[in-house]
């Protein structure tokens, strides 16, 4: 099913990707690169706010200016380091105000 994969639509080819594979996305300038689980990345010429909706819409959730994580993968948030760890223990910097509005959802109730 697409709706849980990423459709990456590059010069020489179409790639699909299980969003379970996905373990952030990078804004670098003008690009944006997706790091697999396996060690992958695959850059696209497109900024990280082109991809942002569809990411939020498949579990993502912009932890920093420069940083989309797939929340499945996050594992905690150190905050003397200033780094969020992910399931394969690497650091990637976050924003305190943005991990305030994801603990915020989290604390939400759900309506039943």
């Amino acid at each position: 099913m697409l709706t849980q994969s990423l459709v990456l639509n590059m010069s020489e080819q179409i790639l699909i990707i299980p969003i379970g594979e996905i373990l952030y996305a990078q804004a670098q300038n003008s690009y944006t690169h997706f790091v697999e689980i396996s060690g992958k990345t695959w850059s696209m010429s497109k900024p990280l706010r082109f991809y942002q909706n569809q990411l939020c819409d498949l579990g993502f959730f912009r932890i920093h200016r420069s940083y989309m994580v797939n929340v499945q993968h996050l594992r905690r948030f150190d905050k003397i380091e200033g780094l969020a760890y992910l399931i394969n223990e690497q650091g990637i910097p976050y924003n305190k105000d943005h991990v305030k509005k994801l603990i915020q959802l989290n604390e939400e109730p759900e309506l039943v």
